[in-house]
């Protein structure tokens, strides 16, 4: 069993809440906003560099649109896709980009594949294929481009993994229809082969898919503090930390080390400290920084350098309200990754959002902290755990937390201590979240409470 070390910056969470309730952005600067002529409902956004210029891709409930955001203060469109069925109250679209295509699928009927080539841009851009037979909806794709498949999830006629090879980019085919325990799923990262594969309420999977015909589970996580329905989650570059979101109110963001795959640890979550309705929809990691957009609360950028101890870097507060008959709003997508470093950014009701977050990203102040070793037995534990740390520490705290992130047994003590014992005998059977904070920092351990012999 692996514990990790964190810093409880209690200050941090307080400058935070501050902030939300004085300000709606901190280190961020709006540089534009664009939205239709007419009213629409706006979902996934995307970012392509192409011959020289920036361009966004924004989904609405007809359509795709492309925005050239190469002025960023002043985005122009230059081309409108229709989806399959313009009269489609389509919420959901998605898009990666692949070889000089762009690739645009819909998880509302009637739906389809649509394959659209880039290389015409700034001037227009060109559907190359739009077709039903492989799929008809589709929550998620996802391009691995080391191996040049892309993988479908959520859709119709499989709601589980479909693998698609792209080696000839506008003719895709099948290769493999896959289905997980749990059988749906919402959404999928990959690379290199591994696929991280979101399953709502069942948690999420982690294969290999080096070999397409026979997939291996490597590892899962389906018991973690905050779970909600488990949404969607990024990859930082060195591949030893995943950042995901679970689609619930008050459900913090994880930060898990997935340096051994078969035994992934959560070493920090993260709020906005705002409102309790705030729900964290899609994060995606860029360097040491992880880039997440919130219905409730807009843009966060959080600094994940450090993943034990997870530090915001800036936010911008785009939410408008409860909305109208046609949306409530929020942000849905972010996109972190053009050239400029400008960051796009959809709002369900208020469009494209163009974002300067320099100095979000250029004024972090990093912490250099010990790490700290400890080690619990017995685990499994039936009544009390021993706890002893690699070092006498100043422990101030014991918390145990349940799977559900709720606080269960609590022991507040200011000494001086190498090994201490905690009585746990009342819990119910299950595992648990031990939080042990110290003078010199909190330590994270997962422990399973077995049930009692009388």
């Amino acid at each position: 069993m692996r514990f990790w070390n964190t810093i409880a910056l209690v200050s941090m969470t307080l400058l935070v809440a501050r902030y939300a309730s004085a300000q709606d952005s901190l280190k961020i600067t709006k540089l534009s906003q664009w939205k239709t002529g007419t009213q629409s409902v706006y979902n996934e956004v995307w970012g392509i560099a192409q011959n020289g210029r920036e361009y966004a891709v924004i989904g609405t409930w007809n359509g795709t649109y492309f925005i050239d955001v190469t002025e960023p203060t002043a985005p122009v469109m230059v081309d409108y896709v229709a989806g399959r069925d313009e009269s489609c109250f389509c919420v959901h679209r998605d898009y990666h980009d692949y070889n000089g295509y762009l690739y645009m699928v819909t998880d509302e009927e009637p739906g389809s594949l649509q394959i659209v080539d880039l290389a015409n841009l700034p001037n227009s851009v060109s559907v190359v294929y739009d077709s039903d037979l492989l799929f008809t909806t589709s929550h998620n794709i996802f391009i691995d481009s080391s191996s040049a498949l892309m993988y479908s999830c959520g859709g119709n006629p499989n709601s589980g993994l479909s693998v698609y090879s792209l080696a000839s980019p506008t003719n895709p085919v099948l290769l493999k229809d896959f289905q997980t325990p749990g059988g749906y799923i919402h959404d999928v990262f990959v690379r290199n082969d591994t696929v991280y594969a979101h399953a709502g309420g069942n948690g999420m999977y982690v294969y290999d898919f080096s070999n397409v015909g026979m997939p291996q589970l490597i590892g899962s996580l389906e018991f973690y503090p905050h779970k909600g329905y488990n949404h969607a989650g990024w990859l930082n570059k060195a591949g030893d930390t995943y950042v995901f979101a679970d689609e619930t109110s008050n459900m913090d963001v994880k930060i898990a080390d997935v340096t051994d795959l078969t035994d992934i640890l959560i070493v920090d979550t993260v709020n906005t400290g705002g409102d309790t309705n705030s729900m964290a929809h899609n994060p995606i990691i860029k360097g040491d920084l992880v880039y997440v957009s919130y219905y409730m609360d807009g843009l966060w950028i959080y600094d994940i350098s450090d993943p034990g101890n997870t530090t915001v870097a800036g936010y911008y507060d785009l939410y408008v309200g409860a909305g109208d008959t046609i949306s409530s709003g929020g942000a849905w997508g972010v996109y972190p990754f053009l050239p400029s470093g400008n960051i796009l950014v959809s709002d369900m009701r208020s469009g494209l959002f163009v974002f300067d977050a320099t100095e979000a990203e250029t004024s972090i102040e990093v912490l250099e902290k010990p790490k700290i070793g400890m080690s619990i037995s017995p685990n499994p534990v039936v009544d009390r755990l021993n706890i002893r740390f690699d070092e006498r520490v100043d422990v101030r705290n014991i918390r145990i937390v349940d799977m559900a992130g709720k606080v269960v047994s609590y022991q507040g003590q200011k000494r001086s201590e190498h090994t201490l014992s905690y009585p746990i005998g009342e819990l119910s059977a299950g595992q648990y979240i031990v939080h042990v904070a110290t003078g010199q920092g909190n330590i994270v351990g997962t422990i399973t409470k077995a049930a009692s012999n009388e």
